[in-house]
């Protein structure tokens, strides 16, 4: 469903919007009832003019044409009326068919002449009561469309309502002058086609007020898709960049940043819900006689395949980054202090067990470990520290081990 808003912000689509159309069909259903209501009086009074001018016989008709002008003065039923107009038709019918002494047969008597015209004039009243009640009922038809296909033209709307009402009080004014059916039919014609040429007028104002809406709502539509992709590229965008600055360019690990992050939740856990953690640092040995004797691109690789290995060997058990250099750190969380000094351990063997080579000859890489636990009054660089200093206590060690503190 489509929704709306004024300029105020007012939603135009709740109850507010379904009243006001009942209120503006209401509107228009009293107004054509008026106006069936003004065209009944005008052919009621009609109705009476004729009645006097055909009276003058004296007898079944003129008794028929005073009932008749006695219920139209009143408010007649259509169970009233029917009767009369069935005597009224017999009594035109007897009076056709009596033959005039005073007329030659060959040439019609003044009464045939009467009632000739009176049929002539009521069929004429016929036709324009029909073509009166169909250029209204178009017109209803119409109003009801344009009530249901928009509620934006309010202004044009009650601008076709008064050039309708006075186009109505000027066919009334003339019906009243009128003297003869075929002034009235032509009053009646001319008004109604002058109405037409209003309506005309604001449906096409209509339709382009509708075609200028539809197109600006196209384009906010596109302008809303441009702007959704720019903002689902943006944020593609600056997901990547945030991967990238966590991310170590060489190894594809976790940098420095993203292991400064994580170590800050786990010393949050530890502090507040008393979790269980542990600190590793390790330790590439040799790196620097590695880079010397080998260049720097084999130290590079070593690195990177270090580093990939103590990913594969902790994936889902430890968070592991590199933080600087040949050093790589682990976050043990959830895991007490026996369980990640014999993972520690397991790390280094495997590294000693990667084959490396540089300049077609093999190269013995091994690396060294410090391990220790996170305490609930100690802040994370604290911790760190210490582990730092179990590392250098593995290097003084021999180096290939894992010391803990």
């Amino acid at each position: 469903m489509r929704h709306e808003a004024d300029n105020d912000g007012t939603d135009r689509t709740g109850p507010d919007l379904w009243e006001r159309k009942y209120h503006l069909a209401l509107e228009r259903m009293e107004h054509d009832e008026r106006e069936f209501r003004a065209v009944g009086d005008v052919l009621r009074r009609l109705s009476l003019r004729l009645a006097v001018l055909v009276r003058g016989d004296g007898g079944e008709l003129d008794r028929l044409l005073d009932s008749l002008t006695y219920e139209l003065r009143g408010s007649p039923s259509p169970a009233t009326l029917e009767p009369l107009l069935d005597a009224l038709a017999e009594a035109v019918t007897q009076l056709d068919a009596a033959p005039s002494p005073a007329s030659r047969p060959d040439e019609p008597s003044p009464e045939r002449a009467v009632v000739d015209a009176l049929r002539a004039d009521v069929a004429r009243l016929q036709d324009l009561l029909g073509a009166v009640s169909a250029r209204l009922g178009d017109m209803t038809r119409y109003l009801a469309g344009e009530n249901a296909a928009s509620d934006a033209g309010e202004q044009g709307g009650r601008m076709l309502d008064a050039q309708v009402r006075e186009e109505m009080r000027a066919l009334g004014e003339r019906t009243l002058a009128a003297t003869d059916l075929a002034s009235l039919q032509a009053e009646v014609d001319e008004r109604l086609s002058v109405i037409d040429r209003h309506f005309r007028d604001f449906r096409e104002r209509e339709d382009a007020r509708l075609t200028a809406y539809r197109e600006r709502a196209k384009r906010m539509h596109d302008r809303v898709e441009q702007l959704e992709s720019e903002a689902t590229t943006l944020q593609d965008s600056l997901r990547r960049e945030h991967e990238l600055a966590l991310t170590d360019r060489l190894t594809g690990l976790p940098n420095r940043l993203a292991y400064d992050r994580r170590v800050a939740d786990i010393e949050r856990e530890v502090r507040e819900d008393g979790g269980v953690a542990c600190i590793g640092a390790f330790d590439v040995d040799h790196f620097k006689v590695i880079n010397d004797t080998y260049g720097h691109a084999a130290g590079d690789a070593v690195l990177r395949i270090v580093g990939q290995t103590l990913a594969r060997e902790l994936e889902g058990k430890a968070f592991v980054a590199r933080y600087g250099g040949e050093e790589f750190v682990v976050l043990f969380a959830d895991m007490n202090p026996d369980d990640a000094e014999v993972l520690s351990r397991h790390l280094c063997t495997t590294v000693e067990k990667l084959a490396f080579h540089a300049s077609s000859k093999p190269v013995t890489v091994t690396m060294s470990g410090g391990l220790t636990r996170f305490t609930a009054a100690e802040r994370a660089a604290a911790v760190f520290d210490r582990a730092d200093r179990a590392l250098y206590a593995a290097k003084r060690a021999g180096r290939n081990c894992c010391v803990v503190l």
